[in-house]
């Protein structure tokens, strides 16, 4: 059985933390309680289509190898995992359990290659280094206000695109505001 130790990964912790991604990754094309592999790739999904958050989850998801050959009987999973990515040969599949034990909802995924990910880990590290710098009180705040505000500015009418242009100003302000405050704290020794 496959033990999944990050919590971040777990479908009810991004359903809580990040809700856009969970909808998003739930409302994939599946197929529904597919028995044979057929069934499955008339429903798929262009990795190369998704969002980045939702691309860089997908390939965070733990990867399981296929041995057995009813989608409905697979080998025992983690009911706690809702996510799985299924190694077919050379195909892959993304599952959603919705806790049950076994493979509900599948969903064949097109230009899926999680060797291309590691060979060019460098957003991946970047991403954990600042993950690393950041205080958990600070990131569950930042978690919170960045929530808080896509949800303002999706009422108020902002696309997905006006909104990072959006919060990407405010970044780029508030980080020139820290360089230039670094540089006068450095500078009058």
């Amino acid at each position: 059985m496959e033990v999944i130790t990050e919590n971040r990964l777990k479908g009810a912790y991004i359903a809580q933390h990040e809700n856009a991604l969970y909808q998003e990754v739930v409302s994939l094309n599946y197929a529904r309680k597919a028995n044979d592999t057929f069934e499955i790739d008339l429903y798929t999904t262009d990795v190369n289509r998704v969002s980045p958050m939702c691309r860089f989850y997908l390939y965070m998801l733990p990867i399981v190898e296929k041995t057995w050959n009813d989608w409905m009987q697979p080998d025992g999973f983690d009911r706690e995992q809702q996510f799985f990515i299924i190694k077919d040969g050379s195909n892959y599949y993304l599952t959603d359990m919705q806790g049950y034990d076994y493979l509900r909802y599948v969903t064949k995924l097109e230009n899926f290659d999680p060797e291309a990910i590691e060979e060019d880990d460098s957003e991946s590290e970047l991403i954990d280094r600042g993950t690393g710098l950041t205080r958990i009180g600070d990131h569950e705040i930042f978690e919170n206000v960045i929530s808080n505000m896509c949800h303002d500015l999706s009422a108020d009418g902002f696309s997905k695109k006006d909104a990072l242009i959006f919060l990407q100003v405010l970044l780029d302000h508030k980080f020139d505001c820290v360089v230039e405050s670094r540089k006068y704290l450095f500078n009058n020794d």
